[in-house]
């Protein structure tokens, strides 16, 4: 990780992994699981753009994330432990995978990652503490306030929304209500 990964980034990554343990912790789900995906949950987040682009081609993943490291990143991370480090669960691997975006029916390690990526004690901004507490109190309510938050800021910048987000806030929603 420290040879793919800026400083700042390698800090990042290892401060998800202690946040993923804590939630875990606290909802239930399994601690090792988490421990691991919130470890190597960016480990291709600092490549640049030509050896992303080979990686989602190498990894038949889709076209749309040629040019756009910031979506691919997660995919080409999921691709690279299951494909040279053969990671096999299938959790770890979508928590991986959508830590980014979200998307529908996200399992409990997925939400964690998903939370966990957004209130790691490194991050910075004004309502971290506010998040960090409604992560322990009501993972779902952080999940979909983090997920607003992103559309938000996707919108605000005039950026393109992935379908994965739109229908991650959707499904917590749902859930949220008990309609799942």
């Amino acid at each position: 990780m420290k040879e793919n990964l800026k400083e700042s980034r390698y800090r990042h990554s290892l401060g998800v992994e202690d946040m993923a343990v804590r939630l875990a912790a606290t909802w239930g789900a399994d601690i090792e699981k988490a421990r691991f995906a919130g470890r190597y949950h960016d480990i291709a987040k600092n490549f640049d753009q030509e050896r992303m682009d080979s990686c989602v081609r190498k990894y038949g993943l889709p076209e749309e994330l040629i040019g756009n490291n910031a979506l691919a990143h997660s995919k080409v991370a999921a691709a690279i432990l299951e494909n040279e480090y053969g990671v096999d669960d299938e959790d770890i691997i979508n928590a991986v995978r959508y830590h980014t975006t979200g998307r529908s029916g996200m399992s409990l390690l997925e939400e964690l990652i998903f939370v966990a990526d957004a209130v790691e004690d490194n991050r910075t901004y004004n309502d971290l503490k506010y998040y960090q507490q409604l992560a322990e109190t009501d993972l779902d309510r952080a999940c979909f306030e983090i997920l607003e938050y992103t559309i938000w800021y996707l919108e605000s910048k005039e950026r393109n929304i992935h379908k994965d987000t739109i229908e991650a806030r959707e499904w917590v929603w749902k859930k949220i209500k008990g309609d799942n």
